[in-house]
């Protein structure tokens, strides 16, 4: 059987490594592409602390750091983009993500050439739904000092025009968890941070209702800024 170098690397890589090598590396591209789906600015594709914790969350209690070293000084799939005192960034070389994932996964028998019908499926489904636009508007409606109408009208579009299809596509890609886990995580972030907005809607609310000035009741606030997106067209 002939060998492209990456797979040789990966596979004498695997020899010594075993499971530890599988688990890290994929955990590694795990957040690589969680980091890249949500457009996060960093040093690097992923961290070390990041990439320890999110090992442990998995059960798996790994110091990484010796390892990470000789796939970048031996291996070189990996390279130091910055580091600190207490931090180290790390970059795939070449951005070749989805090679190595497929080699890891062909060295333990599960990989597949061609992505399966569905999961590709899923997948531009998931892109299609403007994930990243509705993170960036939560996210701002989440930390805004006071939300105006304008901001609630734009949460009530989310939650019942985009919600119910997120819920719908989360539970279609949780059929698929190990090969779409950077989807899942996105898709659950997106809905946590619904909540959050939700949860302070419901208290502006609540003091509006307690301020009693022009407006008195939870009907009547809501009311309002229907009739105020009336008006402005």
């Amino acid at each position: 059987m002939n060998l492209k170098p990456l797979e040789m690397v990966i596979l004498d890589a695997y020899r010594r490594y075993g499971q530890k090598l599988y688990v890290v590396l994929l955990t590694a591209i795990k957040i690589t592409k969680v980091n890249k789906l949500k457009g996060v600015k960093s040093f690097g594709d992923f961290e070390y602390r990041e990439l320890v914790e999110e090992l442990e969350k998995q059960g798996f209690k790994y110091n990484p750091s010796m390892l990470l070293r000789i796939l970048e000084r031996e291996y070189g799939l990996i390279e130091t983009s910055y580091k600190t005192a207490n931090n180290h960034w790390y970059k795939f070389k070449d951005n070749d993500l989805e090679e190595i994932e497929k080699t890891l996964n062909s060295i333990i028998g599960i990989a597949s050439d061609v992505e399966e019908p569905d999961i590709a499926m899923i997948k531009i489904q998931i892109k299609s739904m403007q994930i990243n636009y509705w993170l960036k508007k939560l996210k701002q409606m989440s930390i805004k000092s006071k939300l105006n109408s304008a901001d609630i009208k734009i949460f009530q579009r989310f939650a019942f025009n985009v919600l119910p299809k997120i819920v719908r596509m989360l539970k279609k890609a949780e059929e698929y968890e190990d090969k779409l886990y950077a989807e899942i995580n996105l898709l659950k972030e997106l809905i946590s941070l619904g909540m959050v907005v939700a949860d302070r809607i419901d208290i502006e609310i609540s003091l509006q209702d307690s301020d009693n000035v022009g407006i008195t009741t939870k009907t009547d606030f809501v009311n309002s800024i229907n009739d105020s997106d009336s008006n402005s067209y």
